[in-house]
């Protein structure tokens, strides 16, 4: 019975392919020429990757060219000349393709126009200049049923970078999809722009009109679902005056939708949803612009005292423990703060978050420490930490005069972004600076050259770099080989010091997705390697840096990570490596990949240190014992900054202390430049030992 069981699976399955492929090809059979031709050469592109050589890609953008000829103006030709032209971009046939374009657009039909639109889906940005075209056929062509998906496709084309501005071209697109089309199905990818998954670019507020006329008349589901959480979105981004507006507005999202419905966008609408729900917990986590709501309790010297107490006075409340390594650190920066604003309105106010009190006094007398501090809990209370949904410590909060919020930082900020804020705010505090006034005052919070570089408002940015070792670094070739023969490079990083006398700490680093590859050397150029590179002399930690092969990841269950701890236990065998002192550390899919070795074997791991990634919140309970330091980019675009927040606060509900850090402004590609130029991090990874937590 098994077997014939097992035959009448294998068997299902094979008829399943069967069928799939025979549908394929009976769709395909029913297109007409152009589409079949453009398919077929599509189908090879994506076989052959964007990695494809020049010779490849002359020859498949010769193959569009060819199909646009022979069928021009057509669905399958047009959608052909933007691959031939991207994919060619300096050569004459790409050249002759994006001339073939133009002249098209003159008189192709605005349905095939919109169609390859839809085909060609991301190679349209590199014509630009063919825009004013499409404008023209627009507003000459005002019935045709596809005139509202052009213009939005117009849009889309001309949708500027997150801190460029709209042009007039998309201006008067965006006005004629408001004014005349704001009914029509076919406008969701011009509501779609106006947001990201974590946030509006600061220009899409002007289109805030567009969007309530959308919503005001359109019934189609997917439009009104890109369009509402668009709106809730840019009024977010408007003014710091409007973020109950915005929570609002996200919650009326949530209500509206959920994801339930069976459509072509349910799979975006689930997402958006759960975009929503990230940002409503983004305006409930105490944001810049909201009112710092009171604190009543008693100090560590059983005092009682009050946060509107100060009120009138800039107040720059500090999360803090002794059992935290950067709080602690953070105490002489804040003494010089303490002291160069001294009888100013400037006050710093802790809130201490030890279970053992009398540590919290000790370490107030040992660090020298002048302003008073909340206990965290009294009197069977609840915590000041839950009320505030502190994540990372420290966590700090500037507050200006009328007791509203105006930074947030999650982590130890930089010390000249906080004194000069400090300073900015202080100078409003004693001029008395009207509620209403403070906006030129909020504007001028960032350093002057914060404007320009995201990475300022961090950490100090890293040096520049160059890849080309010195004579002394000691970057190793090595080559793993499993028992079938298989074979994988990874490289290994000797420190200066290291003679194999004495048992030295180790890392093992995991990369991101973008350097998977099988060269062994691709991981280097970033990340771990790359800080190391800079320190060279005096780095004091064994690197192991495995690669992953295409289509892999670090988890513990797959070939990748598998393979990372295999390569680990073979440099152990290879040199003397201390037991206790493994760290584990990973970027994006290395983050991931963090998370869920660490929760595969937590007793393996000195410490880990997670980076621009969550893990699964149902392992925390096995993590909470595992020193931890995690940091995400509040900016990232990748990977949403809730996926960290979410996982470290599991580990807390669980009973753990990570730490956590945001670095405010700062990317997905940038995050890890910001993380390893931390000397304070290798220092915390030294005092990390798994046998002495």
């Amino acid at each position: 019975m098994f077997f014939r069981s097992k035959r009448l699976t294998f068997g299902m399955v094979f008829l399943a392919a069967i069928l799939i492929s025979g549908g394929l090809c009976f769709f395909l059979l029913r297109q007409p020429p152009d589409i079949r031709e453009y398919w077929s050469i599509r189908r090879d592109w994506d076989a052959a990757g964007q990695d494809a050589n020049a010779a490849t890609k002359n020859r498949l953008a010769t193959q569009y060219l060819d199909v646009a000829h022979r069928h021009p103006g057509t669905v399958g030709g047009l959608s052909a000349l933007p691959l031939a032209s991207t994919h060619a971009p300096d050569t004459t046939v790409g050249k002759e393709a994006r001339q073939q374009l133009a002249e098209q657009f003159e008189t192709a039909d605005i349905g095939n126009i919109t169609a390859a639109f839809y085909r060609s889906s991301g190679q349209w940005h590199t014509i630009q200049n063919l825009a004013p075209t499409l404008l023209a056929r627009a507003r000459n062509s005002p019935d045709h049923p596809k005139t509202a998906q052009l213009l939005s496709e117009i849009c889309v084309i001309m949708n500027p970078s997150e801190h460029g501005e709209p042009s007039a071209i998309y201006d008067d697109a965006a006005d004629l999809i408001a004014d005349r089309y704001a009914s029509s199905p076919d406008i969701h990818h011009f509501c779609e722009i106006l947001s990201r998954f974590h946030g509006s670019p600061p220009w899409a507020g002007r289109y805030e009109r567009h969007l309530r006329a959308i919503l005001q008349v359109n019934q189609d589901r997917k439009v009104r679902c890109s369009a509402q959480f668009s709106l809730a979105s840019v009024v977010q981004v408007t003014s710091e005056h409007r973020l109950a507006e915005a929570e609002a507005l996200f919650e009326q999202f949530c209500t509206e939708f959920d994801g339930k419905h069976s459509y072509s966008y349910q799979r975006i609408e689930k997402a958006l949803i759960r975009a929503a729900k990230n940002q409503l917990k983004e305006l409930q986590f105490r944001a810049s612009g909201m009112a710092a709501p009171d604190i009543a309790g008693m100090d560590l010297d059983d005092q009682p005292m009050k946060l509107s107490d100060y009120r009138g006075r800039v107040v720059l409340l500090n999360f803090w423990a002794t059992w935290c390594f950067p709080c602690m650190k953070l105490i002489p920066h804040e003494r010089e703060v303490v002291a160069k604003f001294q009888g100013q309105p400037f006050d710093i106010i802790g809130v201490n978050c030890d279970d053992d009190i009398q540590k919290a006094r000790d370490a107030v007398v040992r660090s020298k420490m002048t302003w008073r501090s909340f206990h965290n809990q009294v009197d069977g209370k609840p915590t000041i930490t839950k009320e505030w949904n502190i994540l990372g410590y420290p966590t700090l909060y500037l507050i200006d005069h009328h007791g509203t919020i105006r930074k947030r930082w999650v982590g130890a900020p930089r010390t000249d972004v906080l004194e000069h804020m400090v300073s900015v705010l202080v100078d409003a505090a004693r001029r008395k600076v009207s509620p209403d006034a403070m906006q030129p005052v909020v504007a001028a919070l960032p350093l002057p050259s914060a404007n320009t570089n995201t990475n300022t408002n961090a950490v100090a940015a890293a040096p520049a770099t160059t890849l080309a070792p010195r004579p002394d670094t000691r970057f190793l070739d090595k080559v793993y080989r499993t028992p079938d023969g298989s074979e994988s490079k990874y490289v290994v990083f000797i420190p200066r010091d290291f003679d194999g006398s004495v048992a030295f700490p180790a890392i093992l680093y995991l990369h991101g997705a973008g350097s998977r590859g099988s060269d062994g050397q691709r991981h280097l150029q970033h990340g771990l390697a790359k800080f190391i590179r800079e320190k060279n002399l005096d780095f004091n930690f064994i690197g192991i840096f495995p690669q992953a092969r295409e289509s892999e990841d670090w988890t513990a269950e797959s070939t990748g990570g598998k393979r990372a701890l295999a390569i680990l236990n073979q440099v152990q065998t290879d040199y003397r490596i201390d037991v206790d002192r493994i760290s584990l550390t990973g970027v994006s899919m290395g983050g991931a990949g963090t998370w869920s070795l660490a929760a595969a074997d937590p007793t393996h791991w000195a410490s880990i240190v997670p980076i621009c990634h969550g893990g699964d919140t149902k392992a925390a309970a096995r993590l909470k014992d595992v020193p931890c330091w995690c940091f995400h980019g509040d900016a990232d675009r990748v990977i949403s900054v809730q996926r960290s927040r979410e996982m470290v606060e599991a580990i807390q509900n669980a009973g753990g202390r990570p730490l956590y850090q945001e670095f405010p402004g700062v990317d997905h590609n940038s995050c890890a430049d910001h993380v390893y130029s931390m000397n304070d991090l290798y220092v915390w990874m030294l005092l990390q030992n798994r046998t002495k937590r």
